[in-house]
């Protein structure tokens, strides 16, 4: 999330490789996916990445990297994507969560997940200091996700990280055992945009501040 980060130069048609044998994988599943994290990580700018960890978290990082390789199974229904709905706000492109198949209310997006990592106050500072500015001086990155019940940020990874924010969305987040995914709440269609709320307040009071495609078109938010 560093853009001043630097790691190691690796030529892109190895990951892309890995990518390829995943998708041409017979049987495709579960263990097409264990073998392309696998390969994964035995590409030396990943070994390189990992080198310091404890076997407790290159399994962690294993099970992150698997979340990301289920995108490309044959059997999938979504994609990340490109868009430039908040480039002027950010200053680049974002990503987005694109629908590649009909979803009807009640589908299950089960490739779409997250999970919630804890943050060091002093982490949440930082995230606060190098991500977009919002309207109280401060920064925001929309990866911090605040839990009511828990009464702290909590960094959001995988996947579900870049469904964004609609005030009439499509979708909604829940917990499904370990991770957390979406559920449609209303038909989407190929090539749409999968969205969530993130709530009344989190763009500013009542959500002055809102970039979401229903804004525009009902003439709010910013």
């Amino acid at each position: 999330m560093d853009p001043l980060r630097r790691l190691p130069k690796t030529d892109p048609m190895h990951v892309l490789s890995v990518v390829h044998r995943l998708i041409r994988a017979k049987p495709s599943g579960p263990v097409a996916v264990k073998q392309a994290v696998n390969e994964l990580l035995s590409l030396r700018s990943v070994q390189y990445f990992i080198k310091e960890y404890d076997q407790g978290q290159i399994n962690a990082f294993a099970t992150h990297a698997s979340r990301y390789l289920e995108l490309y199974l044959p059997s999938g229904s979504i994609e990340i994507a490109q868009t430039q709905r908040y480039s002027k706000w950010t200053g680049k492109s974002e990503l987005c969560i694109v629908a590649t198949r009909q979803m009807n209310p009640g589908f299950l997006i089960a490739e779409l997940k997250g999970s919630m990592a804890d943050l060091t106050e002093e982490e949440d500072r930082e995230l606060k200091r190098t991500g977009p500015r919002n309207d109280g001086g401060t920064r925001r990155d929309f990866s911090v996700i605040h839990s009511k019940q828990l009464k702290k940020n909590h960094l959001f990874l995988g996947p579900a990280r870049f469904v964004n924010h609609d005030c009439d969305n499509n979708a909604v987040l829940f917990r499904s055992g370990r991770y957390i995914t979406f559920r449609a709440i209303k038909p989407i269609a190929p090539g749409q945009e999968i969205t969530a709320h993130y709530g009344d307040g989190y763009f500013g009071k009542n959500n002055r501040h809102c970039l979401c495609e229903s804004c525009e078109r009902r003439g709010k938010g910013g």
